[in-house]
């Protein structure tokens, strides 16, 4: 039974230029997870269809299987992701289920979508060549000799200039950069021709090399363009490069009618801040231990302090007021929220008492390499709050280091919801709004960390109020 869908997702992957091994490991998870969905997630002699999907994306294949089965137990389906991926084929690959989904897949989706049935989408990305230090420009002597006056334009990068934004990327940040996909070439033009990266490069006037460069990325959870990859030739750097790329870029999004823009700011430094603010861009969110440490080039040390993230947000298209529920006791930094970043809502404030849902609650759960997990709320129902707590204590049980949910402000829910999950420790982070126009408050979760707050270093006047705000509300700093 499920030999047949073995052998079509290989040929297919074979098609989309899949190498043998990778086309055996997409085998070994069809086979894991349509097993275990057979023999246990169905009722004593339900018949039901399981649709399985192949399509082409942008970075490989995805396989998105749905069933009309008992809800999915995330739980189970992580209890064995903390195997690492070396020692994953010394075990039989008949019982690996979820470690091979978790491990040998790049990106994996649980959804229980209640009457419409449970839906498990898994990603595998085909395997590119890095840019590797051979193959590094060839004239590095020149390129650390700086310039002091020189001509640059800016335009769209060309797809047969995808190899020397990866070398320069390798060069201003060796393999620290956390957008890793830009040391590829392969990805870096795939990504732009597919509408997944959009790379602007500023050029020298004198001699047509590549010397800077920056780029919209479409953010996996809001869909809106990313402002990110951006660097210049260590030579040319305080040219104005930087700037002008990004005003370009920003000029174009706004021709292909994007609803804004968005930028994660490091907080260690205020420089990436101080870009942003320049151009416009305004604190909205604050993600506490986002990330892993940034290794700037060879630089390590032991038992750094995770990173933290400024969402920061610019309006391209302003929209006409829109009405949106606030939890009461937040109103007033929602509202600070709203103003700082020049949009217009009208803010209802909600109590918090016992609402009727109509409907059953419906969740998207992801994670990513960074040890973070994200719980995006896609309808409020009866059960959303232990659905959201079950999910966060599987997220825990792995080892997740932090948990951000999203709670949507277009529905008065939201004032239960979130007065249920501050109990159980989430607390503020700040507004996250999508491609899609809809807006989302944002909670956080730390898996037993007490973040230190004192390292924190930002720009402006309101991102102080906005950590001020944030630490008061985290409980591990009582």
């Amino acid at each position: 039974m499920v030999y047949p869908v073995q052998s079509s997702a290989k040929a297919y992957a074979e098609l989309l230029g899949f190498e043998s091994k990778a086309c055996y490991h997409i085998e070994l998870l069809l086979e894991e997870v349509l097993t275990n969905i057979i023999k246990y997630d169905f009722m004593p002699g339900q018949k039901e269809n399981i649709d399985i999907t192949f399509d082409k994306t942008v970075l490989g294949l995805s396989i998105t299987i749905h069933s009309n089965s008992i809800p999915l137990d995330i739980d189970k389906i992580k209890s064995f992701s903390s195997i690492d991926k070396e020692n994953i084929l010394k075990y039989n690959a008949s019982g690996l289920g979820s470690l091979l989904i978790n491990k040998l897949a790049d990106n994996v989706i649980y959804m229980n979508k209640g009457k419409e049935g449970q839906f498990i989408h898994i990603e595998k990305n085909i395997t590119a060549k890095a840019v590797s230090e051979n193959k590094l420009m060839e004239d590095t002597q020149t390129l650390r000799t700086p310039k002091t006056d020189f001509d640059f334009y800016v335009r769209p990068l060309k797809p047969e200039e995808a190899l020397f934004v990866s070398q320069l990327a390798y060069y201003a940040y060796r393999v620290s950069y956390i957008y890793d996909k830009i040391y590829y070439p392969e990805m870096v033009k795939k990504l732009n021709e597919e509408g997944e990266m959009l790379s602007i490069v500023a050029v020298n006037s004198e001699n047509e090399e590549i010397i800077g460069h920056v780029a919209a990325i479409k953010h996996e959870v809001s869909r809106l363009p990313e402002m990110a990859v951006a660097f210049v030739n260590p030579a040319y750097r305080g040219g104005g490069c930087l700037h002008k790329t990004s005003e370009y870029l920003i000029d174009l999004l706004k021709t292909k009618n994007s609803i804004g823009v968005i930028v994660h700011a490091v907080t260690t430094h205020p420089y990436s801040q101080k870009a942003a603010y320049k151009l416009n861009l305004r604190e909205t969110a604050l993600y506490i231990s986002r990330s892993t440490p940034l290794l700037m080039n060879e630089i390590k040390e032991d038992n750094q302090a995770r990173e933290s993230l400024l969402l920061m947000f610019l309006p391209l298209h302003p929209e006409d007021t829109k009405q949106i529920y606030v939890p009461a006791h937040h109103v007033d930094m929602i509202t600070a929220i709203y103003k700082n970043s020049g949009q217009s809502v009208e803010i209802i404030a909600t109590e918090n008492k016992r609402t009727s849902y109509n409907e059953e609650a419906e969740i998207e759960v992801t994670s990513d390499t960074y040890k973070c997990g994200f719980i995006l709320v896609k309808q409020y129902g009866s059960n959303i709050t232990p659905l959201i707590l079950k999910t966060l204590k599987s997220l825990c049980v792995n080892r997740i280091e932090s948990i951000y949910v999203y709670l949507p402000l277009e529905k008065p829910e939201i004032g239960d919801c979130c007065q249920a999950l501050e109990k159980a420790g989430f607390f503020f982070g700040g507004i996250m709004q999508t491609a899609e126009g809809q807006d989302y408050l944002m909670l956080q979760y730390l898996n037993n960390q007490m973040y230190n707050y004192d390292t924190l270093e930002v720009f402006s006047d309101f991102a102080k109020e906005l950590v001020t705000y944030i630490r008061h509300h985290d409980p591990s700093q009582e």
